[in-house]
């Protein structure tokens, strides 16, 4: 053997390696580039639902530096910080960013389990687990829109030291899921359509 040559398990190894990027570069193309008219509509909703977060996000920040600024200079706190922190930004900034990180692939992932399996069976693994969040994101949004008409029949408020309406909230989180739950759609599908790898090998 000479000293350029390279061993064959480390060429199938890198090769497999180099297949499997390539087929989630194929994959995530075809979820940020739409190949369906309504899909279309679907990213350019998400991706506004995802400005909107962002905003939300900036003015969280203000407003907790200026609550924090007024309770320390002048011993004078602004009412209903944590109320509208935890009932009105963290789920409009989360709920409304799902969705969209579900287009752009990022999502936490540890694919302890997965980073071994031949494209085959990553591609197998993928349709499972994109099946199965599905089901249980479906099954959310459908509890969270039967929850925003509750809470819209009762006006319900929090209770706290600034009583803050949260019923719009809740339509929020209904509309959040109800995306999320579109884009995981979108992702069964294109990885049924373009998502098996070119190696028929399980």
């Amino acid at each position: 053997m000479s000293g350029n040559s390279i061993p064959r398990h480390r060429t199938a190894e890198y090769e497999g390696n180099h297949q499997d990027c390539e087929d989630n570069v194929t994959i995530k193309s075809s979820l940020i580039r739409p190949s369906f008219g309504w899909q279309s509509a679907l990213k350019s909703t998400l991706y506004a639902c995802a400005m909107i977060g962002g905003i939300v996000t900036l003015f969280m920040a203000i407003h907790v530096v200026i609550e924090v600024g007024a309770r320390n200079i002048f011993n004078n706190p602004l009412p209903g910080t944590l109320e509208i922190t935890q009932n009105w930004s963290m789920v409009i900034i989360v709920m409304l960013a799902m969705g969209y990180a579900e287009l752009t692939g990022d999502h936490i992932r540890a694919p302890i389990f997965t980073q071994k399996l031949s494209p085959t069976s990553l591609w197998l693994s993928n349709i499972l687990v994109a099946s199965i969040a599905l089901f249980f994101i479906g099954a959310l949004t459908y509890y969270s829109i039967l929850a925003a008409q509750f809470s819209i029949s009762i006006q319900q408020v929090s209770l706290g030291s600034l009583m803050i309406p949260i019923w719009p909230v809740k339509i929020v989180l209904a509309i959040g899921f109800g995306l999320f739950t579109l884009q995981l759609l979108t992702t069964l599908i294109v990885l049924c359509k373009d998502g098996r790898p070119r190696s028929s090998n399980v």
